[in-house]
């Protein structure tokens, strides 16, 4: 079997369709042996910084995430759903966490925690679809196809930079994913990395030669078939160490029965096995709070607190807690103003969370006025895309006005 053949073959049984990878059932039943097969690449440990994205989808209400309890513009504007000052988790005299989310005041006072006040862009759009394609492709001004990590992917495959090894938790691949050469593997659980047991010796042998094939330098390879190539030599991880992870759980660590908790647990697992993945990317729905918003608030912070809360205690026990960085953001805030379902209707600005051990904790940027707003809804004091060029500038060791097009000013939580 020649490389092009094995390559065809790869492509046929199991990788599906480009960009999007699903790993399910297709792993080689070798891989905990041949994760790094003779002359495969190793990831560059130059820099192996790891950015974990986070995405609230539905637009989550900053104003009552991280509350300006001082100010009294903020209980005139929301007599039903305020959070009363005696309930709030203080950070300091100005502003507290939802008290659903009070876990998180402990990374906060470890420094761990940024908060960055006022996330948004220039002339804001409510519609979901439209604002999260302009969080994920980093371009108010017009639609583009790729997004803004998957310009950061094609710029390292340019540049010479460190194996990414990017991987989406999740069926659906974010736009923010999508890149020009890059194809980006999703899966959803632990149980995607089952190994084949029910291989006959010739079959197994079979499946050997074809990763060993595929792990062959060819001149005629493309860059994406080069990074199938690594993807099935390497398989992201080795796939038993993950499992021995997650059987044993030495942290004994509680994240959640739910979703959210098991997808970070995943994360934390694969970090924890050096599986060479540097940038992960995964979503947690139900934040379009139009009625109801305190119970259902209530229902998605716990969850989002006790994961949170479990992904960075666990990081910090297992000694991996520097090497990792966590930004949460939404597509959109919610307006100033409660509605008459006690709810929050569509709105602008909001802040964003950064996590991690190399995190300058604290509250950063200029809180948006309360009064002065942009027709009920806040305005923004800080460019999203500052945001994103921080971490690619002094975390991922990114060209930032590459990536993104232009150069914005750092922010100074790392």
């Amino acid at each position: 079997m020649n490389p092009t053949t094995s390559r065809r073959n790869l492509l046929k049984v199991g990788l599906g369709a480009l960009p999007v990878i699903s790993l399910a059932g297709t792993m080689p039943a070798f891989v905990p042996q041949f994760a790094f097969a003779e002359g495969a690449q190793r990831p560059d440990q130059s820099n192996d910084n790891i950015l974990v994205v986070l995405q609230l989808t539905g637009g989550n209400d900053g104003l009552n995430t991280v509350i300006p309890f001082a100010d009294d513009a903020y209980y005139r504007a929301r007599p039903k759903i305020g959070i009363k000052k005696n309930l709030v988790t203080g950070l300091d005299d100005h502003f507290g966490l939802n008290p659903s989310l009070g876990v998180l005041k402990n990374m906060f006072d470890l420094g761990h925690l940024a908060i960055v006040n006022g996330c948004g862009y220039p002339k804001p759009n409510r519609s979901h679809f439209r604002s999260m394609e302009i969080w994920h492709t980093a371009n108010p001004a017009k639609s583009e196809p790729t997004g803004w990590l998957g310009h950061y992917l094609d710029h390292a495959a340019r540049g010479g930079l460190a194996p990414i090894f990017p991987l989406n938790i999740g069926t659906e691949l974010p736009q923010a994913l999508v890149a020009e050469g890059t194809p980006v593997p999703s899966i959803e659980k632990l149980e995607d990395f089952r190994l084949k047991s029910n291989l006959t010796s010739k079959e197994a042998a079979r499946e050997r030669k074809l990763v060993l094939d595929l792990n062959k330098a060819s001149d005629d390879q493309s860059p994406a078939l080069k990074f199938l190539a690594r993807q099935a030599t390497n398989a992201i991880i080795a796939t038993d160490k993950v499992h021995n992870l997650a059987n044993q759980n030495s942290s004994g660590v509680y994240y959640g029965y739910e979703g959210l908790g098991r997808q970070l647990q995943l994360i934390t697992n694969l970090i924890a096995a050096n599986s060479g993945t540097r940038l992960f990317y995964l979503q947690f729905a139900g934040f379009d709070t139009h009625a109801n918003q305190q119970q259902m608030h209530d229902t998605l912070f716990a969850q989002l607190s006790q994961a949170l809360f479990a992904f960075h205690q666990d990081l910090t026990q297992k000694g991996l807690i520097d090497k990792v960085t966590l930004m949460c953001f939404s597509e959109f805030g919610r307006r100033v103003a409660e509605n008459s379902s006690q709810g929050t209707d569509h709105g602008a600005a909001a802040p964003m969370f950064v996590i991690g051990g190399k995190v300058k904790g604290g509250v950063h940027g200029k809180m948006p006025s309360l009064t002065d707003l942009d027709d009920g809804d806040l305005k923004y004091t800080t460019d999203f895309r500052r945001v994103y060029a921080t971490l690619l500038d002094k975390w991922l060791n990114a060209d930032s006005a590459k990536v993104l097009g232009a150069k914005f000013e750092p922010i100074g939580f790392l």
